[in-house]
This record gives structure tokens, C-alpha cells and sequence, in this order.
């Protein structure tokens, strides 16, 4: 039988005095790192979602596009920002081969004030008089730097009129940056409105752009008509690409349209519309796009959020994803749509 050995009395007294000791050295660096704390911000947790996968071939250059626009800043109608990003996107058109035509037109801002806001439009020919027409608005809201509504519109736009310049197309396309739509819609009513009724008939699809790149889920939208938007599930299915699908959807407000394809579903052209929301969040119609604990109770356009760097930190990599999808849907629907 083996004998036990026995510790001298003071031996627990002194693994006691240790303990304690330790103790109070964590409490103390803990307290040492609660003072170095911002005020207020004790037990605020810096919360991102976890990063996604960006191996995507296209949506760089959108990239660019989209950097340059958000360093422009809030493009409302009418200010020195929104005549800066104008002149950003003819230049572009214009170096890339195009010859950009400025549709100037007259407008009242919210606030009573006339202003002078303008359509972008650029021309590709096709192998056919069919007219496949790309828009996105320019302008945006006082509040955010406009980077996800819609400087991601205009950045996709941009990206596509570049990689379809020199390749033949078997439709004409129209690359539309609209002005003032943050005003009612004013830029998408212009163009059509100085349309003949002929010209209008060539149309065979509106594609509208707007709020790409913050929402959780990509979206496709169609009106009455879902041929164009069941041909891009289809293609998006077999190439990879997630792309949510909302046929016949309401997009209205108190019966007005919300966003340009208001117009063109007017004149009876069929439309799509990408947009990366939530339609399971909130009060489940769209306004609600990521999670309310980010953004602004979950929204992030028209909000102090509509930043890159916000988006880039808090959605690691969603930017650069969401623009290499609706890049690849854009520009099959520019080359292969049948």
C-alpha cells in the first residue's frame, strides 16, 4: 500500500495567496481595457457578417466605377456633385468608343427649386433595329455617398457598355444613366416621352439597375410579362449564379412606381429589374435589406450607411460578389438573350 504524501500546513494557505493574486491582475487589465474604451461605447460589439466567396470573373471594372462615384459623394439633383458624376460618366462612354448624347431637361426639386438634370444616353448598334434598353440613375440622396443606391447601378452599366464596345450584339442597346430620378422619376419619363411611337415599338426589353450591391439576396423583378426574367433564371441556374426570382412583382407606393421601370411598364415595354434586398425582412416589401441589427434598422439607402467603406466592413466581400452577378446576367442578356 503505497503512503500519501502530506503537504506541510502553509501549503494551501499559499496556492490561496496565488490565487487571488491572479485573480486580481485579470480584473484589473480587464478595467484597464474598459478606460481606453471610446465613451459610451462600453459594450458596443463590432458586428460583421462573415465574408463571401469573390472568385466571380466579372465586376471589376464596376469596381472602379463604383470607388470613383463614392468618392464623388451624395449626388441630389441639382448640386455640383451630380454635374461631377455626369461629366465622370460621359467621359467614360466617351473613351470607351461611344458618342454619349446629354438629354438636358427642366425639374423642381422637393424643395420648390428648378433644376437642370440630364439624361445620359449611349448608343451600340446591333445586327438588329430591336432595342434592348440599360438604365440606372445617377443622382442620389442627400444622405450616404449614393454608393449602393445608385452608384452600383451606374457601375454595372459601365462595365458591361465596356466589355460589349467591340463585340457584335444581335440587339441595339441603349446605356441610359438617368438624371433625377431621386425627384420622381423625371429622367426615365424624359426619354420616352421624346420617343415616337415607332421607336418605342422597337423596344423589346427594359433592364433597370438600382440598389445592387448592399441587400442580402440578388433579385429579379419582371412585371406582367416573366419571359426575360425566366430566360435569366435559367442562364444564372446553369452558370451559377444565385439570382432570386420575383415575377409579376408590386413595386408600387400608394399605386406609384418606386424606381424607373415605372415608366417603361407605362408605355406597356417589358421590363426586369435587379435589386439586392431582403423580401423576408421587416415589414417583407423590400425596404428592409440586410439585417436590422446593421445599416439603419436594417436599411441602408437614403441612410448615413450608404458608404462603401460601411459595406466593405460590415459585409466583407458582398460588394464585390453582388457585382459580379448582375455584370454576368447583364451582359448574357446583351450578347445571347434570344
Amino acid at each position: 500500500m503505497k503512503s500519501r504524501t502530506k503537504f506541510p500546513r502553509w501549503v494551501p494557505i499559499f496556492i490561496v495567496v496565488i490565487l487571488w493574486m491572479l485573480l486580481t491582475a485579470c480584473a484589473l487589465g480587464w478595467l484597464a481595457t474598459q478606460e481606453d474604451s471610446p465613451a459610451g461605447e462600453e459594450n458596443v460589439v463590432q458586428m460583421t457578417q462573415p465574408a463571401v466567396q469573390t472568385t466571380g470573373e466579372n465586376g471589376s471594372i464596376a469596381r472602379q466605377h463604383l470607388e470613383a462615384l463614392t468618392e464623388i459623394g451624395a449626388r441630389w439633383p441639382g448640386t455640383a456633385q451630380e454635374t461631377e458624376a455626369r461629366q465622370y460618366i460621359i467621359s467614360c462612354l466617351d473613351q470607351l468608343g461611344y458618342a454619349p448624347e446629354v438629354q438636358n431637361f427642366s425639374a423642381t426639386s422637393d424643395e420648390g427649386e428648378e433644376v437642370d438634370p440630364a439624361n445620359i444616353i449611349a448608343v451600340k448598334d446591333g445586327e438588329s433595329s430591336e432595342v434592348i434598353v440599360v438604365g440606372a440613375h445617377y443622382d442620389s440622396s442627400d444622405e450616404g455617398l449614393g454608393t449602393d443606391d445608385n452608384g452600383s447601378g451606374v457601375a454595372v452599366l459601365l462595365e458591361a457598355a465596356e466589355q460589349v464596345a467591340n463585340k457584335t450584339t444581335p440587339y441595339t442597346i441603349y446605356f441610359i444613366a438617368f438624371g433625377a430620378e431621386e425627384t420622381g422619376l423625371l429622367g426615365s419619363y424624359e426619354f420616352l416621352d421624346a420617343l415616337s411611337n415607332d421607336e418605342i415599338a422597337n423596344i423589346i426589353l427594359y433592364i433597370n439597375m438600382d440598389s445592387l450591391c448592399a441587400g442580402d439576396i440578388t433579385y429579379i423583378y419582371s412585371g406582367n410579362d416573366p419571359t426575360a426574367l425566366n430566360w435569366a433564371v435559367d442562364w444564372a441556374d446553369s452558370s451559377g449564379y444565385d439570382l432570386e426570382p420575383i415575377p409579376n412583382a408590386d413595386l408600387s407606393t400608394d399605386g406609384e412606381g418606386t424606381a424607373d421601370y415605372a415608366a417603361f411598364d407605362d408605355a406597356d415595354i417589358p421590363w426586369v429589374y435587379f435589386e439586392a434586398t431582403n423580401w423576408e425582412l421587416g415589414d417583407e416589401d423590400g425596404y428592409t435589406q440586410v439585417d436590422p441589427r446593421f445599416g439603419d434598422d436594417g436599411a441602408i439607402i437614403h441612410t448615413q450607411y450608404d458608404n462603401l467603406a460601411y459595406l466593405d466592413e460590415t459585409f466583407p466581400g458582398r460588394v464585390n460578389q453582388h457585382l459580379d452577378v448582375y455584370v454576368s446576367v447583364l451582359l448574357a442578356y446583351l450578347t445571347d438573350y434570344p
